[in-house]
């Protein structure tokens, strides 16, 4: 494999690494919160993905509800989650 293939690789590898880490930031950040703020939260059926007792249609409602309240604090930590030097 030439030297430029092995950089390629790198910075590939390396793309995906930042990418898993700037996701599992983002979970951790929203058990944090949700932990905080929620005392009774079952934070294990969380972290398997389900949404008890709402419909797919009410789900969607949220979703359209918190758009830009997501939108807001993604441009607040986006610095931690994108290094400088990414951009």
């Amino acid at each position: 494999m030439s030297l430029l293939m092995v950089r390629v690789v790198r910075i590939t590898d390396r793309a995906h690494e930042m990418a898993r880490d700037a996701l599992c930031f983002g979970v951790h950040r929203s058990f944090t919160i949700a932990h905080f703020h929620y005392e009774n939260i079952d934070l294990a059926m969380m972290s398997q993905g389900f949404m008890p007792g709402y419909t797919e249609a009410e789900l969607e409602e949220i979703e359209g509800s918190v758009a830009a309240l997501v939108q807001d604090l993604s441009a607040k930590i986006e610095d931690e989650v994108i290094p400088q030097g990414g951009r």
